[in-house]
């Protein structure tokens, strides 16, 4: 196995391990969103909200880290990410490249945004929130193409 197939195969295990806790956070917010009154949030749920952010964007972030190493395998051009997301796209890893894009933008903006603003605070997790299964989605099929493609083992 080459150095580069060595560093995939280790970056999808890691994503299931992220990928699972992403989806407790999920089940942790999901409890108590949406929600009406932010000024009601205990400090447990301000908690497991900023968790949840944290592990939604690493987990996207580790997701085109990976795509980009398999772009690499397979030499396509790497230098711009955009060229690595149309790659993707016709591997039907995702669906376009716009919705990936769009989604970075609601993680850069939920990262960024005025945290005083409970309604964009609101709409921002709900996005997310409705985000999280398309990422997983995206990380299976890219790990059937990984294994379909170059045999590697997953555990």
């Amino acid at each position: 196995m080459t150095e580069n197939l060595q560093i995939i195969q280790t970056k999808l295990i890691h994503l299931d391990r992220m990928e699972a806790y992403l989806r407790y956070s999920l089940s942790q917010v999901a409890n108590f969103l949406p929600l009406q009154d932010w000024t009601l949030l205990t400090p447990d749920q301000h908690e497991s909200l900023a968790a949840f952010r944290v592990r939604f964007s690493e987990f996207q972030e580790h997701i085109g880290k990976t795509m980009r190493a398999v772009a690499v395998e397979e030499e396509q051009e790497v230098e711009r990410f955009g060229a690595v997301l149309a790659f993707m796209e016709r591997l039907k890893v995702l669906d376009t490249a716009a919705h990936w894009k769009e989604i970075r933008e609601l993680r850069n903006a939920v990262n960024h945004d005025n945290a005083d603003d409970s309604i964009r605070l609101a709409e921002f997790f709900d996005l997310l929130m409705a985000e999280v299964p398309v990422l997983f989605g995206y990380l299976y099929r890219l790990k059937v193409f990984c294994v379909g493609n170059y045999s590697l083992y997953l555990g």
